[in-house]
Formats: structure tokens, C-alpha cells, sequence
């Protein structure tokens, strides 16, 4: 199982889950939209009705994608 963050440096929720799930030792790929890219980084926002950085997603060992949420949801989903 792999962990994908998308989000900004300068995110303080986004450096939350980085650490969080590398506190845990989880794989994770972290994704840092810089100013210039802000356009695509909206679109993936629209696409899952999400308003907001971190986008985190689930890569299973099947490929399978599961879109978690935010920090606060990834808290909650490791709980379980």
C-alpha cells in the first residue's frame, strides 16, 4: 500500500500528513504544486469535488486508487 499527498510547500496541513504517515512508516509519494501549476492543481480539486490541499489518495497493492481526503481524514482512516 502506497500514499499519494497532493498539495504546497507551504501547506501546514499538507507537511502534517507527510509526516504523520512517514511517522508510521507508510510509502509515500508526496506531489508539491508550485505557483506556476496552481491551474492543474484546481482541475484535480473540481474533479473530486474537494476545495482544499491535502488531496490524499490510497494506491493499493493492486493499483486500486481510493481517495482519502484531508489531514483530518487520514487521521481518522489510519484509525480504522
Amino acid at each position: 500500500m502506497r500514499y499519494v499527498i497532493f498539495g504546497t510547500e507551504t501547506c501546514p496541513f499538507c507537511v502534517k500528513a507527510r509526516e504523520l504517515l512517514e511517522a508510521s512508516d507508510q510509502d509515500t509519494k508526496v506531489v508539491n504544486f508550485e505557483e506556476d501549476q496552481k491551474q492543474v492543481l484546481q482541475e484535480i480539486k473540481e474533479a473530486y469535488n474537494w476545495p482544499t490541499v491535502p488531496m490524499i489518495f490510497e494506491v493499493g497493492d493492486d493499483k486500486s486508487i481510493t481517495f482519502v481526503g484531508g489531514y483530518t481524514d487520514l487521521v481518522e482512516y489510519l484509525a480504522t
